[in-house]
């Protein structure tokens, strides 16, 4: 490739200089506004078409494009606090409240009898959570999101605690059945092998080659 003379005359560069080098000395000589590029990274000060773009650099794994611009500015604001939370009962917790502030965790100490070391429940009161909230749709999401921060070693059921027959019956069911269990009839499960197979840092189930999922030795 052949440099132009007049690059080279105004180069600072040596004459054995690749052509790469002379690109990027002729880049740096434009005359561009680089004023705004401090600002990209502030969610307060970006403009809103970047925001997906943060929020995807920063790794927020639930972005809804039906957020306002407040509320999608808000949540990458809160983004790299929000991953120092996961993985702890507290950002449970808040995930909860954004969906019913009546729903409850219980963790594995707390159960009366006690449950498993590492696992808890999500407790929907059915005498103050109208059924209607309980859909197929709303329920996957709850699940979702829970499984996105909580413990990557504690597994959980989603329950709907029924006071009249003083029973805690399965909506959700154990983690590894979450995706295929979803027609949430009320029915006691009591079966505890739910609480002892594996699962990926995404909360997904782990499988053998042969498609069988492993449990915790």
């Amino acid at each position: 490739m052949t440099i132009p003379s007049d690059t080279l005359a105004k180069s600072l560069l040596p004459p054995n200089s690749a052509a790469s080098e002379h690109a990027i000395e002729d880049a740096l000589r434009m005359d561009v506004d680089l004023s705004a590029v401090g600002t990209l990274w502030n969610p307060w000060t970006c403009p809103a078409s970047v925001l997906p773009f943060l929020g995807w650099g920063l790794a927020i794994s639930q972005w809804d494009s039906d957020w306002t611009e407040a509320e999608k500015r808000a949540e990458v604001a809160d983004a790299i606090a929000f991953h120092r939370r996961k993985g702890t009962r507290a950002i449970v917790e808040e995930v909860l409240e954004r969906f019913n502030p009546l729903l409850q965790v219980v963790e594995w100490w707390e159960a009366n009898p006690k449950r498993q070391p590492h696992t808890f429940e999500v407790r929907a009161p059915a005498n103050l959570i109208p059924a209607s909230f309980l859909n197929a749709e709303t329920v996957n999401a709850i699940i979702r999101d829970i499984v996105a921060v909580k413990p990557v070693r504690a597994h959980f059921d989603f329950v709907q605690i029924l006071e009249a027959q003083a029973g805690a019956y399965l909506t959700g069911g154990g983690l590894p059945a979450t995706y295929a269990r979803t027609d949430f009839d009320a029915r006691h499960d009591p079966d505890p092998r739910w609480d002892n197979y594996l699962q990926t840092e995404n909360g997904e189930p782990m499988q053998s080659e042969a498609g069988q999922l492993l449990e915790e030795s």
